[in-house]
């Protein structure tokens, strides 16, 4: 992923072409709206809210008198969203090490196998090349269409630990291999469990549901002065909006390939895939 401070150093230089120069700014604009994008449509909702309170101040149905319910009613709405988004980032940052374990067992997988080739030229080294990068190119894509392909060619492996054995390699280099073939294995199963599942659905429908009850009862609750409290009932609308549709994104840690920022970056896994591919 190119950062935003080179587009920088790009857009400044002086270009000629003025296609490329249009890609940039599309690249940039892109990826700008990607960064922004929940703020920008939390912004959105709370804009909308904030007509619907302006036209019930017109209508007079602000039928309630501010208390000191409301900010009992508003303390218990963070805390429950606070609980449920604490837990969900547990997960998300789990999920952010496993392609780094992957990457760095496949690859390291690989260089032992190099190293065995060396000794016992009878092993296939071509053909357990050639799975690990199916491994590590088939993760890429099932983790962002939650498949199961990855799963087949991690036990495909079980063929060249055949040949090992038929080569001669020694019991205590294929016993390895076979342990980190579990490792992988139980990677996978975590991450496809975490892309699946929601933390304690029952909790997030009530979320959901007291964020929308304690806007509805902000916007009919009479607070004076009119326009300081439109602005708060914005600014608790825009925090409470945003932190739902953050829950929303970080529950699923892999979306689909260029759909958002805030997913977890597979870099490590094509930086792995590439090595095995360059290696002679």
């Amino acid at each position: 992923m190119v950062s935003a401070k080179k587009y920088g150093r790009i857009a400044g230089r002086r270009v000629r072409d003025p296609r490329l120069g249009a890609m940039f700014r599309l690249v940039s604009y892109d990826g700008c709206m990607k960064k922004y994008r929940i703020f920008v449509l939390s912004l959105a909702i709370a804009m909308v809210i904030i007509g619907v309170k302006y036209g019930m101040h017109l209508w007079e149905w602000e039928l309630i008198q501010l208390g000191n319910l409301h900010t009992s009613v508003i303390t218990g709405t963070f805390f429950v969203i606070g609980f449920l988004l604490s837990a969900t980032i547990a997960d998300y940052k789990e999920s952010e090490k496993i392609p780094a374990e992957i990457s760095s067992t496949v690859q390291n997988m690989y260089e032992d196998g190099a190293a065995i080739k060396r000794q016992y030229p009878g092993f296939d080294l071509a053909k357990f090349k050639k799975r690990l990068q199916e491994i590590l190119s088939t993760f890429r894509e099932d983790v962002r269409d939650k498949a199961h392909g990855t799963h087949h060619h991690v036990h495909k492996l079980n063929d060249s630990f055949i040949s090992m054995e038929q080569a001669g390699v020694p019991a205590n280099f294929i016993v390895k291999f076979k342990q980190q073939q579990a490792q992988l294995v139980r990677s996978l199963f975590r991450v496809n469990y975490i892309q699946r599942i929601t933390f304690i659905p029952s909790a997030t429908v009530l979320a959901q549901v007291i964020v929308v009850l304690t806007i509805g009862l902000l916007l009919f609750t009479e607070i004076e002065p009119f326009y300081g409290g439109m602005a708060l009932t914005a600014l608790i609308s825009f925090m409470l909006v945003y932190v739902l549709r953050l829950l929303r994104v970080i529950s699923t840690p892999f979306h689909g390939e260029g759909k958002t920022l805030d997913d977890v970056s597979l870099f490590l896994v094509d930086q792995a895939r590439d090595h095995i591919r360059q290696e002679r």
